[in-house]
């Protein structure tokens, strides 16, 4: 069976903070998957809608409602698929046990590889692309199951210097094991190989292109007495079945209270 060679964007929205002064209480990663062989058309068809072309990136708080939907109704007619995974900063239980996971953190860091704690946006946003990539590489195999292999790119989310290998070679590998072993469950295809990710650090048209997928989706988890909130991009993009969206919330939980739970030493 041929190998498809897959091309995975990522981009985040919302503050993914712990604070009763945000425009949204939802923090957002939006994955992208399409394959390589597409890329150019896709680009070309999203040149002037997504500013792939302008002299600079547009932004996303001067992009209208209109556009947006317009940029949703485009997406739905490319051979591309979307995830959508959304984490509630609001969550009590969340943010009851993010604090303790924090300072939990910050004890092992500086006891086996003495470097400073991980605050927690960085926390919220590591959970948040793991729940991403790991739903929209399954959803892959289960709609299409042909052989793959997975070039992921993600935005360049102040990562620590010191978790740059983690953040990229050692999440590939991680994401490999935990779905490989899945694709005989989906009895269609397998996954050959997901490289190390890389950073999107430049402006490029793969970096805008992303940019403005996470705008189309973002408006729907706005506060609703936001100007900017909006659900009409997402509804559109909705009835054409390419993309999916998942509550990650939980999945942050539970990872955080067994990390916890298993550690040897907690004391």
């Amino acid at each position: 069976m041929p190998v498809k060679n897959m091309v995975v964007l990522f981009d985040e929205s919302g503050t993914p903070a712990i604070s009763n002064d945000q425009r949204t209480d939802w923090f957002i990663g939006v994955g992208v998957a399409y394959q390589q062989s597409n890329e150019r058309s896709i680009f070309a068809k999203c040149e002037a809608d997504f500013g792939l072309s302008n002299s600079k990136p547009l932004k996303n708080d001067r992009i209208g409602t209109s556009r947006v939907i317009r940029m949703a109704n485009l997406l739905a007619g490319l051979p591309l698929s979307v995830y959508v995974s959304a984490v509630n900063t609001a969550n009590p239980t969340l943010r009851n046990i993010i604090g303790k996971y924090e300072s939990f953190g910050a004890k092992a860091r500086q006891n086996f590889r003495q470097i400073r704690k991980r605050p927690i946006p960085q926390i919220i946003h590591s959970h948040v692309l793991d729940h991403c990539l790991f739903n929209l590489i399954t959803g892959y195999f289960e709609e299409y199951g042909s052989d793959a292999a997975f070039a992921i790119f993600i935005d360049d989310w102040s990562i620590p210097e010191n978790d740059i290998d983690i953040s990229l070679e050692h999440r590939a590998k991680s994401l490999y094991e935990k779905i490989s072993p899945l694709c005989s469950d989906f009895k269609k295809g397998r996954l050959v190989t997901i490289a190390p990710l890389e950073l999107l650090n430049k402006d490029s048209d793969r970096k805008r292109f992303v940019d403005g997928v996470a705008s189309t989706f973002n408006r729907a988890y706005l506060n609703p007495n936001n100007k900017k909130y909006s659900i009409e991009a997402v509804e559109a993009f909705k009835n054409c079945k390419r993309a999916q969206f998942g509550d990650a919330t939980q999945h942050s939980i539970d990872i955080m209270q067994r990390v916890m739970n298993e550690a040897p030493d907690r004391g």
